[in-house]
């Protein structure tokens, strides 16, 4: 195999190096095909370039693809649902604090035996992404990727458990 599907995420500004850092995200399932496929890990100083292109059916995909909602009960009464990537990171993180299973994650995954509340929950999230609070998710870019890292992390283990289910 020389190519492996993804979808993109995110990017991150590197000002130091006149670069931008595409984030892919790969399904899990694929990851070691891509492995694979980009050779390992990357080596200090020795650059190894790939082409990337658009499928052909991305745009429709993306269309008929499902949207994360946000849960219904963090949304007031009456208001109309809510595509996940809309909400805002601090808002985010907030609502997976209320999650019993992001916690779960917390604890089991990611080791941080003491998520067992929203509020603890909140804690690590501070910790893990190095902010005193949950807003500086909206000022502080790499802090913001970071939060959204974990909350990839999240999904992925979520899959997994449910596959596992």
């Amino acid at each position: 195999m020389t190519a492996f599907r993804a979808t993109y995420s995110d990017w991150k500004l590197i000002k130091t190096r006149g670069v931008v850092q595409v984030v892919m995200e790969i399904p899990l399932a694929d990851a070691d095909a891509a492995y694979d496929v980009l050779g390992g890990m990357p080596v200090h100083g020795k650059e190894r370039w790939f082409g990337i292109a658009a499928l052909k059916s991305t745009a429709e995909e993306a269309r008929a693809a499902p949207r994360q909602e946000v849960p219904q009960h963090s949304r007031p009464d009456g208001a109309k649902r809510i595509d996940w990537r809309e909400v805002q990171p601090a808002a985010q993180a907030g609502i997976r604090c209320e999650d019993a299973q992001f916690r779960a994650f917390l604890r089991e995954e990611m080791n941080y035996s003491r998520a067992d509340s929203p509020r603890s929950a909140a804690d690590v999230i501070r910790e893990i992404c190095g902010v005193n609070s949950r807003s500086e998710f909206s000022t502080d870019h790499r802090k913001r990727v970071l939060w959204h890292q974990l909350d990839s992390q999240f999904q992925a283990w979520l899959a997994k458990e449910r596959v596992g289910a």
